[in-house]
């Protein structure tokens, strides 16, 4: 039917990636409809008329989250962060460091506390009033507040600033976590807040299905010879997948998501080590615990793309349960930095010439 499209056909006609038109489809921007076989098909007339009349681009956002703590709260912010959020946490209490981190890409998540004061409320007036923070999601915090977090809309937030940082910090990651993306199917693992934007990162990186390249290959030898490791990987995680773009001693070119230890990376947002996989409840149905594999051990280290999404990790693997040293620990977290220069100084030769190289 020549008036019907598949999803990957209008987003070649649209000059975005397949993920783009997923996101556009999945959020209403795009009109569809699923036949009985479950596969989206979409209106070639909806196609055209957005090429008539583009969807505005969203401001890019960087994979952080901007604390304005309260006066003498930043120490507690810092001790426990925001876990599962997947988000580089940046925290201060003065005014004048918080402009400065503002001035730059904008952050996802923005947490004002004590909003009742006057300076807080400038700023939080001004962000909000701000297009640059459009895709950010911003929270105000004060005593006076409601206790459960609530949505004002428009990725605003607000809820109460409570004596206890933790029991503060928990109360939001649960909110946003409960409202974030929702996967398209039931998954065995659990994902980070900023899963839409970290898969966005991972496809506009260009790697996934890119031909071996020497420096990635290197880095990944180098992990395994650090840690006396018989398995070494550079993955990439996407929606259902676990990709490959270097490894040793490993046969397969990916697998499904579902088998990815790297899950754990990602929800954890650093360095992971799983001493013994068999003692882990929540990897107990992996396949590649059982034979041919019998895997036991997993440590891998986050590489992040040049807005600090995680795209995968460099990870070691082994078929025993063990622990690693402290110079081990530094080597991997090295060789991931190195990876993630790496995946920088890529994006960079991209933006200054697209065409794709040769190596």
């Amino acid at each position: 039917m020549k008036d019907v499209l598949t999803t990957a056909k209008a987003a070649e006609l649209l000059g975005v990636s397949t993920r783009t038109a997923q996101i556009w489809v999945e959020s209403g921007q795009l009109p569809s409809w699923k036949t009985p076989g479950g596969h989206r098909r979409i209106p070639r007339e909806a196609v055209l008329e957005l090429i008539q009349n583009p969807i505005p681009e969203r401001p890019m956002v960087r994979a952080h989250a901007i604390i304005f703590a309260g006066e003498g709260r930043g120490n507690q912010w810092r001790a426990f962060g925001l876990p599962a959020l997947g988000l580089l946490v940046d925290v201060a209490e003065d005014l004048e460091t918080i402009r400065g981190w503002l001035t730059t890409i904008p952050p996802m998540l923005i947490i004002i506390e004590s909003t009742d004061h006057d300076e807080r409320g400038r700023l939080l007036a001004t962000l909000e009033r701000d297009a640059r923070f459009a895709s950010t999601t911003i929270v105000s915090a004060a005593r006076r507040n409601a206790a459960q977090p609530v949505s004002l809309g428009g990725n605003r937030i607000r809820m109460k600033m409570a004596d206890n940082v933790q029991a503060e910090a928990a109360s939001l990651v649960e909110f946003l976590r409960a409202t974030g993306h929702s996967p398209t199917r039931p998954l065995a693992f659990p994902i980070p807040w900023s899963e839409e934007a970290r898969l966005a990162a991972v496809d506009r990186s260009g790697l996934v299905g890119s031909e071996p390249e020497l420096g990635f290959d290197r880095l990944v030898r180098l992990a395994a010879h650090a840690t006396n490791a018989p398995i070494a990987m550079f993955t990439l995680i996407t929606e259902n997948e676990q990709w490959f773009k270097s490894r040793v001693g490993f046969k397969g070119v990916s697998t499904p998501r579902d088998w990815a230890f790297c899950n754990e990376t990602l929800i954890a947002n650093e360095f992971t080590v799983l001493e013994d996989l068999s003692k882990r409840e929540s990897l107990a149905q992996n396949p590649t615990l059982s034979e041919p594999f019998g895997f036991r051990f997993y440590a891998g280290a986050p590489v992040r793309d040049p807005l600090g999404f995680v795209l995968g990790s460099i990870c070691v693997i082994d078929v025993m349960p063990r622990t690693l040293s402290e110079a081990e620990r530094e080597a991997m977290t090295t060789i991931a930095d190195a990876a993630s220069n790496l995946v920088r100084i890529k994006s960079l030769e991209r933006q200054l010439d697209p065409t794709p190289r040769q190596e």
